[in-house]
């Protein structure tokens, strides 16, 4: 079943025009720039696209502007599914599955350190729920989340377009939960509890 939601998905986002995806994709970073956690000084990690994920350019943008200190998710060991946040800066290259790194890694940061985290995404229930495109390289980084009883740690919010909502996306009982959602109509808060 999420192998097959997840084809539709990817089907639904691909099939949205240049300029359509380019409105909706600034519409959505439009949606977090208006986050508290979104200030001067911030540590804030930003997906760099592939696969028509939603654009995260006018983010990266903005956040460049507010003096915010910026940080992009980067494989750092394809076999056990490890990923390694890194300081955005300078040029970037091709890295595993195609995915823009930074040209220099620097010295990478543990995702518990960050004030805002802009996770990419497939599909989402009204949950939070997240289905990803299967690899588990977030659940994994972010496992520290199920363990803590208050601090939450950074603010978890997904990047996607309205057409990647789904009623149910059969989670698993490792899948780490979204804080919120920002897509063109806006951003979604999702009720926090239990996994």
């Amino acid at each position: 079943m999420k192998s097959k939601l997840r084809k539709q998905l990817r089907i639904a986002r691909r099939s949205l025009s240049a300029a359509d995806h380019s409105l909706r994709s600034n519409l959505a970073a439009s949606a977090i720039t208006r986050l508290s956690a979104f200030k001067c000084g911030s540590r804030v990690a930003i997906y760099l696209p592939f696969d028509r994920e939603t654009n995260t350019a006018a983010l990266l943008v903005a956040a460049r502007r507010r003096g915010i200190r910026l940080f992009v998710p980067v494989v750092s060991d394809l076999r056990h599914r490890r990923l390694r946040f890194y300081p955005l800066s300078g040029r970037t290259r091709p890295g595993v599955f195609g995915i823009s790194v930074p040209h220099r890694s620097g010295t990478a940061t543990a995702p518990r350190w960050f004030d805002l985290i802009v996770v990419p995404l497939v599909g989402v229930d009204g949950r939070g729920r997240r289905l990803g495109m299967g690899g588990g390289f977030y659940d994994r980084a972010l496992s520290f989340r199920r363990n803590r009883l208050h601090w939450r740690g950074p603010r978890l919010v997904g990047l996607a377009f309205d057409c990647q909502r789904a009623d149910n996306v059969f989670a698993d009982p490792w899948d780490i939960r979204l804080d919120s959602l920002a897509t063109e109509s806006g951003l979604h808060q999702f009720l926090q509890g239990t996994q």
